[in-house]
């Protein structure tokens, strides 16, 4: 314990000087309207209003110095620590600091102690700026609980603090007492698991922790937990490390409100509406002798109005005076009173921080409670966990490790042992033995939830009958159609040239195309009946939840859109989610904490969507698993499908952040980057469904990678070529890639290449044309064995993304693979076959012809030269004239029979195809007409009647002419 206590001390003091120095840091390296920016101060705020709070604490309500107009964006919360400072003071020194109890549009609130300075309270209309600085309250308090459990330890023996620390083991299964069937359960509905781990939560003499996945039900089985132990007349402490937490289980508590008596700590401007009849301020209020507590209140309130009328020396110390003395007397009421309500209570419910000495508990004795429970206790300190812990004998725990852990600022800090929680302590200390887990999740569809079951929790998650398989498109007013019929969706933008921002600031980061393309996707949704409210937003960057907020908030106002470090303990019918990392190094950063992946991929119901880079994401392997199984068990789209979409994207950033001249990433290079990898001049790196994805190959980047991979290839089948064998097989472990590369080379040296296999097992077999197929080659359709062509290659680039709007066409088939179109040639022009034979047999000269012309040898050589005699020449009987693939005929083969004609002959009437030329004029002729629907008897007679009366009309104008 001991060295536990000193280790932490010091951990603290790291984690203190950090928070400080990064907010010194701030103050000194922005400006006044940067930190604005940043929504670290609230500019030019006059002083509205001063009344007395509890336990006599003096509240400062701000409003805008404009009145009637909003606070500016900022990002002050309940509970921060803000510091008040004079708007003409340039050194920034505050004249007090307090905690912010509230914050609205127009007003924030600001509690200070009653030490502060007095002459706040006698402003005379001057303008103040807010500054938010590091919580040191927390830290003091923290500090304090470390010197405490030394001390509880020193005066005598606590079971539980030996336990925890491994003194002592916990009680055997045979000791502990089992309620087994005699327990009768409040709530009905609990399953299998819940009812075993509230059984064990009952039994257990000193410590038990319930482990609850996501969706599992934890804190129903924690209330469950409470109401039984209350039944059983225990008085409980239950605390969790957020307001959210606790405001969670209060909720749940008071639906049982003939069962328990609930008392929620904590200013009411800090808990949500439903729960303040609850809260204690609220309790006070209800007791006898609120009147007069009350009283006392408003007198103070008086004294402050009248020290502003009187200015004077005496007056303002007498006001002083009276002052001290009447907090004095409403501090002794409140205590009382406080002390009343708690011990009625059966259940107290705070913030770990509240729980400690300085709040109102201390107006209980340190043992009070019987049981101390600690709801998502795997997100806070363990330090902050003992707050509770000090004060009961038993303690329940609750809370997943494998979420994420407490915000750490110091790296030192973390490393140190800091981010070490005291769930995953216990569990690696004690094992099983202390521990039971929850099963069954009735959050996900069982497609979502797979992946996390089996990389994280051993495969033992099951999907509720209610959730196995429900959908977007079984909610009321959502459209059956491809976006709402699926679980899993990943739109990949590998090879699409949407990289990362390059920002001044390397503190986070954004992506412009991953915002847009989530934008495109949550209107898509929006468009087929799902509520804007039953969607949620999500990225591991600020920057990036920044940027999708301007292009979304002002559209969708329920839209949530958040961090996942601030998503976490929620969950959404849809969740779609932006990684942002796309560079060509393959770092992920942050991505690599697993735990961060794992709330992101479970907070949504129906329906997950996850928009990356999986060339770069999958440079980490627990992220690599996750894209396989998406490309596995999901759709796959291309980002390149949305090109059209994405062009009319408005491109918004925010005013503060700076990007790297060198590096700027702009809307017209995002386009630009999309219409070159439509002409293929990338290869994408989304593998087919159940493949794996290949490294990204840029020509503009890797050039040097992708010409030794050429040359290795060129070197292999050169080999092959050389040789007398007839056959040769590459290995099933070439990417797609490698394998576009296998069949050019061995187009170019007329070589019979087949893929064969699926999946994993495909490979690439090389033949040598025979002698009689030399002589008599094949039409192109005949030239390649059906189904050769290698389907993991698509039109657009991508690698069999399985998708309906990128269907492999016939025609690109063809292209990929077929092997010339010397066949045809070399039939209507035999000669050309015997000028370059003659040419060949003049430079070997008489002794070669007579010894090697029967020889394998000769036969490729003559057929390597048909090749480019057929290539460079025009394919029209009896014309000679060389052509090149810039001037071939018109820009290309003929569309009809894939042969290349020199100018003269490049017409399709001129060299044989123009039958096949008016067929398909009349047919695209025909296409691009209207056709009107034939006339309806009834409505032919009326029209000719109508013509027959107009030119009556028009026969007696003549007549009368």
């Amino acid at each position: 314990l001991d060295a536990f206590v000193e280790r932490h001390s010091e951990l603290l003091e790291l984690e203190r000087n950090e928070e400080v120095e990064q907010n010194a840091k701030a103050q000194e390296r922005f400006t006044l309207k940067e930190l604005e920016n940043k929504g670290l101060v609230i500019k030019r705020v006059s002083l509205d209003s001063c009344c007395t709070g509890l336990y006599g604490r003096r509240i400062f309500k701000f409003r805008a110095w404009k009145r009637g107009a909003p606070l500016p964006a900022n990002k002050f919360a309940s509970g921060d620590i803000a510091s008040i400072v004079l708007a003409s003071d340039a050194a920034r020194e505050g004249i007090c600091s307090g905690v912010v109890t509230s914050i609205t549009q127009s007003v924030i609130s600001v509690a200070v102690d009653n030490d502060g300075d007095d002459s706040l309270c006698y402003d005379d209309g001057r303008p103040f700026h807010l500054f938010k600085l590091a919580n040191d309250v927390t830290f003091r308090r923290l500090k304090r609980t470390l010197e405490k459990m030394r001390k509880k330890r020193e005066i005598r023996f606590s079971p539980l603090i030996e336990l925890l620390f491994g003194t002592t083991k916990p009680t055997s299964a045979s000791e502990m007492r089992n309620p087994g069937n005699a327990l009768r359960y409040l709530n009905e509905n609990l399953d299998a698991s819940q009812k075993e781990a509230v059984q064990f939560a009952l039994s257990q003499k000193e410590v038990c922790i319930i482990h609850g996945p996501p969706g599992t039900g934890k804190t129903t089985t924690i209330i469950e937990v409470v109401l039984q132990l209350v039944r059983n007349g225990s008085k409980v402490l239950a605390c969790a490390p957020s307001n959210i937490a606790v405001d969670n289980l209060v909720e749940k508590l008071i639906s049982y409100e003939g069962s328990v008596k609930v008392v929620r700590l904590g200013h009411p401007a800090r808990v949500l509406p439903e729960i303040q009849r609850h809260s204690l301020d609220a309790v006070l209020a209800r007791s006898d002798d609120y009147i007069i507590r009350e009283d006392i209140r408003k007198e103070l309130d008086s004294l402050l109005s009248s020290a502003k009328k009187n200015s004077g020396r005496n007056c303002l110390s007498e006001v002083g005076r009276r002052r001290r003395d009447l907090q004095k007397e409403l501090q002794q009421r409140e205590r009382r009173s406080i002390e009343m309500t708690l011990r009625n209570a059966d259940v107290v419910l705070s913030t770990l921080t509240t729980a400690s000495d300085e709040g109102p508990l201390n107006c209980l004795p340190q043992e009070y409670f019987d049981v101390a429970v600690v709801d998502e206790c795997s997100q806070a300190l363990e330090v902050a966990c003992w707050m509770a812990l000090l004060r009961a004998p038993k303690c329940v725990l609750a809370g997943d490790h494998l979420q994420l852990p407490p915000t750490i600022v110091s790296k030192r800090a973390a490393d140190g042992g800091l981010s070490l929680t005291l769930m995953e302590r216990l569990l690696k200390l004690h094992g099983n033995s202390i521990m039971k887990m929850l099963t069954m999740q009735y959050r996900m569809n069982a497609d979502i939830m797979r992946w996390s079951s089996d990389k994280l929790y051993e495969g033992k998650l099951e999907a509720h009958n209610s959730v196995q398989h429900h959908l977007l498109r079984d909610m009321p007013g959502v459209e059956d159609n491809e976006a709402t019929s699926t679980p899993l969706l990943l739109i990949d933008t590998a090879g699409c040239g949407m990289y990362e921002l390059d920002t001044v600031d390397e503190d986070s980061k954004g992506n412009e195309g991953e915002a847009d393309l989530v934008c495109i996707h949550v209107e898509n949704l929006i468009s087929s009946g799902v509520k804007a409210a039953d969607i949620a937003v999500i990225s591991p960057y600020n920057l990036q939840v920044e940027l999708l907020r301007l292009r979304l908030r002002s559209k969708y106002g329920d839209l949530e859109i958040r961090s996942v470090d601030g998503f976490q303990g929620r969950e959404k019918e849809a969740v779609v989610m932006s990684f942002v990392r796309s560079n060509t190094e393959g770092t992920v950063g942050f991505l690599a904490e697993e735990r961060r992946i794992n709330v992101a991929v479970t907070r949504a119901r129906r329906h997950l969507a996850i928009i990356c880079d999986s060339a770069t994401v999958s440079r980490h392997p627990f992220i690599e698993s996750l894209v396989d199984y998406l490309m596995t068990n999901g759709s796959v789209q291309c980002a390149r499908e949305y090109s059209a979409d994405l062009d009319g994207c408005e491109s918004l950033r925010p005013s503060d952040v700076k990007l790297n001249q060198k590096k700027v990433s702009t809307k017209s290079q995002k386009s630009s980057h999309l219409k070159k990898h439509q002409k293929g001049e990338t290869t994408m790196g989304a593998a087919h469904k159940g493949g794996r994805p290949f490294q990204l190959e840029l020509k503009c980047k890797d050039g040097d990678q992708e010409v030794n991979r050429e040359e290795r290839v060129l070197e292999e089948v050169e080999k092959f070529f050389a040789s007398a064998r007839s056959v040769h097989t590459f290995p099933s472990t070439l990417n797609s890639y490698e394998r576009r590369l296998v069949h050019e080379v061995a187009e170019k040296f007329g070589l019979l290449h087949v893929s064969e296999g699926d999946g994993a097992e495909r490979r690439i077999i090389l033949r040598k044309q025979s002698a009689q197929s030399q002589v008599h080659p094949r039409s192109p359709r005949e030239s390649t064995p059906e189904g050769s062509v290698d389907t993991n290659l698509t039109s657009d680039g991508c690698t069999g993304v399985p998708n309906k709007a990128r269907k492999q066409t016939e025609q690109n088939a063809e292209e990929l693979n077929v092997t010339s179109r010397v066949s045809e040639t070399a039939e209507e022009d035999p000669a050309s076959e015997r000028i370059v034979r003659n040419k060949k047999e003049g430079r070997r000269g008489k002794a070669a012809n007579n010894t090697k012309q029967d020889e394998p040898g000769d036969d490729f050589d003559a057929l390597i030269a048909s090749f480019v005699t057929a290539d460079n020449t025009c394919a029209q009987a009896q014309c000679h004239e060389k052509i090149n693939t810039v001037l071939l005929g018109r820009g290309g083969p003929c569309p009809l029979c894939n042969r290349g004609f020199c100018f003269s002959h490049a017409l399709p009437e001129v060299h044989g195809c123009g039958e096949a030329a008016r067929a398909a004029a009349r047919a695209a002729w025909k296409k691009s007409g209207t056709h009107a629907p034939p006339m309806k008897a009834d409505k032919k007679a009326q029209v000719k009647k109508a013509l027959g009366r107009k030119l009556e009309t028009l026969a007696e104008k003549r007549k009368k002419n």
